[in-house]
């Protein structure tokens, strides 16, 4: 299914009914729906174009989205406490305490300031991971946040925070980890998840676009930790004398390679993940945003350390300045040790993407490098490649029973851009690589958002609270429809 194929047709039919109603106000409202119906059809014919795996659920499976008018705010992160409430971080440091009633709609929050008033005065702090320890209880809460200065233009270098929140009003604050590393912009200590093994895993954005410096990113370089995927043994961090500072260079003597160290690098090459689930079949899934074009990549040099411990000897990779293509974003299905595709010099990563081996259409390919250059000997590849720009950030996978549980441990994916919808992925196929897929404007309630960011599961309902991050921001409850949904206006209503 080609856009370009129906557009015309689509175009045509509406100045064809243009010309039919244009007396009265009745009939100009008729236009403007009109116009809206062919609005909607065209983007639906445009996500629909770029399906290519078979569906992951199937028509039965619809959600009603109430607008909750009492949650105005840029929240960042949503998450449920172990007390059975939402909670909720705002870009500016505040967390928002939400009861939720027995329709799922959300009381007025308790506004908590601990994180902004640490330093005994009301600071702003730019939030983006919020999550609550496992052993949390209600009557014993333990959440954790990364946070660094708030601000999203020449952001300080090494600024970023974990911290630990407890008591009845997650009052107390224990900063964890200091000198994180931080971009000049928006690539930040990003989202928080919990591991089976207990550990807790965050993502750590890139300082650059593609792995050189350039200048949209304030010429700022990679560091030993930037632009991947990091893991916190908590028994050492408590054993070690807190906060601990993780700073690598410039001053700085963290070394995460130690065999002793508490914050280790799990995965790398990962550019600007924004969030990351743990799934029930054992796998971690991250997303992750590719670049806009006018980066920079890295010259290859010999000598330099790499995360396995071996020497990075060949072969000579040519730096590109100024790349002409947009990159694509993905979701990967993250291993330890594995690289994927963001170069770091410091490590002696220097391969974008798949590189270009053959002169075929490679997987991930860079186009321009020269033909031959072979993927870095540890890249993993991706799991699904969405549309340039759509901007994948919040994951998490569906534990409810709705539908007869035909999302269950399905992947859903808020996509800010373009799409401006969740999208359902089923990490079922072989090695639990995605092989279904089901575009939000495919099921009632899943799309029209105003830049989705974030989402959170109430497991007990099977709702669904969707951080909208456009305008003045608010969050969307979606509840499971198990009636017919009201009438659609439709093409039919014009013609019979």
């Amino acid at each position: 299914m080609k856009v370009n194929v129906y557009q015309p047709l689509i175009l045509s039919v509406f100045l064809l009914a243009t010309s039919l109603f244009s007396a009265c106000t009745k009939q100009k409202q008729e236009i403007r729906k009109f116009k809206l119906a062919v609005r909607h059809l065209i983007e639906e014919v445009e996500d629909l174009s770029q399906v290519h795996l078979a569906s992951a659920v199937n028509e039965q499976v619809q959600f009603d989205a109430i607008k909750l008018n009492n949650t105005t705010d840029h929240h960042t992160s949503l998450t449920m406490g172990p007390d059975g409430k939402l909670y909720a971080c705002t870009t500016d440091g505040r967390i928002k305490r939400f009861k939720i009633k027995p329709d799922g709609t959300l009381t007025n929050p308790q506004i908590i300031y601990s994180l902004q008033d640490v330093r005994g005065k009301r600071v702003p702090r730019l939030t983006i991971g919020l999550t609550f320890d496992p052993t949390a209880t209600a009557t014993n809460l333990i959440a954790w946040v990364t946070h660094s200065t708030y601000t999203f233009a020449d952001g300080p270098d090494w600024d970023g925070k974990l911290s630990r929140l407890s008591g009845p009003d997650l009052e107390s604050v224990q900063d964890v980890l200091i000198h994180l590393p931080r971009s000049a912009k928006d690539h930040l200590t990003n989202s928080i998840v919990f591991g089976p093994d207990k550990a807790l895993y965050f993502c750590q954005g890139s300082n650059t676009a593609m792995g050189g410096p350039d200048s949209t990113w304030a010429n700022r370089p990679e560091r030993l930790l930037s632009a991947a995927i990091l893991r916190l043994d908590l028994s050492k961090a408590y054993a070690s004398k807190l906060p601990l500072d993780v700073k690598t260079e410039e001053g700085g003597h963290y070394n995460p390679y130690a065999s002793n160290a508490p914050l280790t690098i799990y995965a790398t090459g990962i550019r600007n993940a924004y969030d990351l689930v743990w799934h029930s079949n054992g796998q971690l899934y991250v997303t992750t945003n590719g670049s806009g074009a006018g980066g920079n990549t890295p010259a290859s040099v010999r000598g330099t350390r790499r995360p396995d411990g071996s020497i990075y000897t060949g072969p000579k990779i040519p730096a590109i300045t100024k790349v002409l293509e947009d990159q694509n974003d993905y979701l990967l299905r993250v291993e330890k040790g594995g690289y994927y595709g963001h170069p770091n010099p410091i490590r002696g990563e220097y391969i974008m993407n798949g590189g270009n081996p053959t002169p075929a259409v490679d997987p991930a390919q860079f186009n321009q490098y020269p033909v031959g250059i072979d993927p870095d000997p540890n890249y993993r590849g991706f799991v699904f490649k969405f549309p340039v720009h759509n901007s994948p950030n919040g994951i998490i996978e569906y534990r409810g029973n709705a539908f007869k549980g035909q999302l269950r441990g399905k992947l859903l994916v808020a996509r800010l851009m373009e799409n401006r919808d969740i999208m359902v992925l089923d990490p079922s196929g072989r090695n639990h690589t995605i092989n279904r897929e089901t575009p939000g404007r495919a099921i009632a309630g899943f799309a029209d958002f105003l830049l989705p960011l974030d989402l959170t599961e109430d497991i007990q309902t099977g709702n669904i609270y969707v951080s909208e991050y456009g305008g003045n921001g608010r969050i969307t409850l979606l509840k499971p429809l198990l009636k017919e949904p009201a009438p659609i206006l439709s093409f039919n209503h014009f013609f019979n």
